[in-house]
């Protein structure tokens, strides 16, 4: 069999799932007093690369000081339990946007989740080199 006929043979909604996983939160996990986990989700190609042009300027150098900035839009759009963008939640934590929430509940911790996440979506460090 080759491999069109192997990808014909496969189920077309395969091919547009996300994959998802499930890591431990440690701040998540000392604000409830117990192990928390959250579930994280691949982000899209066209996502990500939106995402990655917040670390550059217009002349096309990174900007390090947006590096905090990009890891929680990560967060906000790859954590996929807690919602970050649950209004309940939102308005308990007094966060006006899902990026305030993120910085509350994660904080420095959002480019541990960030990593795992780009990790999740088939990016990483060889990646982001490449793209420089």
């Amino acid at each position: 069999m080759n491999l069109i006929e192997k990808l014909l043979s496969v189920d077309k909604a395969k091919a547009t799932e996300k994959a998802e996983k499930k890591i431990e939160s440690k701040k998540l996990s000392k604000l409830v007093g117990e192990g928390t986990e959250i579930i994280i989700r691949e982000l899209s190609g066209e996502r990500y690369n939106t995402l990655q042009a917040m670390l550059y300027d217009k002349k096309g150098n990174r900007n390090m000081n947006a590096t905090y900035d990009f890891n929680l839009m990560c967060c906000v759009h790859g954590v996929v339990d807690p919602c970050l963008t649950d209004k309940n939640l939102m308005e308990h934590f007094g966060a006006a946007t899902p990026k305030d929430l993120a910085e509350i509940l994660f904080g420095v911790e959002s480019g541990n989740i960030a990593t795992e996440i780009v990790k999740l979506s088939g990016l990483g460090e060889d990646a982001e080199e490449e793209v420089k």
